[in-house]
């Protein structure tokens, strides 16, 4: 039971922390050189096309060049022109802050969508790190079963060679040896396959790695550093405001407009006493309102779209709240897994002393022996595997969890 608290205190009762073993920088550079320049190019990508609609209400100024020719007036005559326009909205009843924020809300939430991704893959490729891990100490275990099997072979075979038992238990030994054996050239293959895996995503040796050490983490810093709720908080906000933009594209905008032109003078008018400028400018403003038979639809589909969102959050906290009690029950059970199999390490330690007396005193053979020692390391790799699942858990709380990985 004292084995059980510790336990619980460590990866349950307690607000620890993420083990600097790993640094952020080295959790980015488990993934490949290819990896990290596409996440790169992607995260510029989104903060130009960020930025590019943030000012997508200021209209582009025209320059515009043009020279005609005639033969109107009895010879060829050629005329130029040059012109600079503007027709820049100044006010959208609030459209065009609408449009600003929006832009804001959508850049920063797809940037945190970038951010998961890599997120994402980095969890990919420790979560092979830990299986390999896993894969590691199994095969340390089945090694040590098939050897306990070869010696329970050694035993029936002597029993039943004696006549002290039958045929049956023999070869039920010999089956138990070729099980286990099979068992274990199938995880050898397992552990080429996640091998094969990780390369795909790094760069690295899987095996010149350190793992992190992770703890428990408190569930109010977990809902409240939880990146995907960050994201769809932005994803509420950018409907709002698309909704509200939506609007205003159906109410009046007011807008200035100015034109500069430069121009070669019609020859009908280019008289020496004429009033006309060859430069001048035009100017002013106009008030626009668009009436539109799918207004209504619109706008209505823009708000349908933003209670949507609102929705959505609300389920993806209620999802990430169950995820985190889910995972707690799962160490719950993983804490009495390493304490059971402590209480047996315990028992087997007991059950090797006596097994050393008995064959000094002739009553068993070291086969029996180095069976009951070979069963008390597979239960401590057992612990040991036991730990690894947990950290696969852990892993789960921290993977979407702002400056944690």
């Amino acid at each position: 039971m004292k084995d059980l608290n510790v336990l619980k205190k460590h990866f349950l009762l307690s607000s620890l922390f993420l083990s600097p073993l790993f640094a952020e920088s080295e959790l980015s550079n488990i993934l490949s050189s290819d990896k990290n320049q596409l996440l790169q190019q992607q995260s510029e990508q989104s903060g130009v096309q960020s930025t590019q609609l943030e000012n997508s209400w200021i209209n582009p100024i025209m320059i515009q060049y043009s020279k005609n020719y005639t033969t109107q007036f009895g010879s060829t005559i050629d005329t130029q022109q040059f012109i600079i326009s503007v027709d820049q909205p100044i006010f959208k009843m609030g459209g065009i802050w609408s449009a600003i924020k929006y832009a804001k809300a959508l850049g920063k939430a797809n940037a945190l969508d970038i951010e998961l991704q890599k997120r994402q893959l980095i969890s990919q490729a420790l979560t092979i790190l830990y299986n390999l891990k896993k894969s590691k100490l199994q095969l340390e275990k089945l090694e040590l079963l098939v050897k306990n099997d070869k010696l329970d072979i050694q035993i029936q075979r002597e029993s039943y060679e004696e006549g002290l038992s039958n045929r049956t238990l023999y070869d039920q030994a010999l089956l138990k040896k070729n099980q286990d054996s099979t068992s274990k050239l199938e995880l050898e293959l397992s552990i080429t396959k996640l091998e094969n895996d990780f390369s795909l995503l790094s760069d690295s040796n899987p095996y010149s790695l350190t793992l992190p050490n992770f703890g428990m983490i408190e569930k109010e810093r977990y809902m409240q550093e939880q990146l995907e709720l960050q994201r769809d908080s932005l994803r509420v906000e950018e409907k709002k405001e698309n909704k509200f933009m939506t609007l205003t594209k159906y109410l009046p905008e007011l807008s200035i407009t100015g034109r500069y032109i430069n121009e070669d003078l019609n020859p009908l008018f280019s008289r020496p006493d004429s009033s006309l400028n060859r430069e001048y400018y035009n100017y002013g403003f106009k008030v626009t309102l668009p009436l539109s038979i799918n207004s209504f639809h619109d706008v209505q589909s823009s708000k349908i779209e933003y209670l949507n969102a609102k929705i959505n959050l609300s389920e993806k906290k209620k999802s990430i709240a169950n995820n985190f009690n889910l995972i707690q029950k799962h160490l719950e059970i993983i804490d009495k897994k390493i304490a059971l199999s402590k209480e047996d390490a315990g028992h087997y330690e007991s059950m090797l002393v006596t097994a050393q007396d008995m064959e000094e005193l002739g009553d068993r053979t070291s086969f029996d022996t180095q069976i009951v020692s070979n069963t008390l390391k597979v239960r401590e790799l057992d612990q040991e595997i036991y730990k690894v699942d947990a950290q696969l858990e852990l892993l789960g709380l921290y993977v979407n969890v702002s400056d944690a990985l």
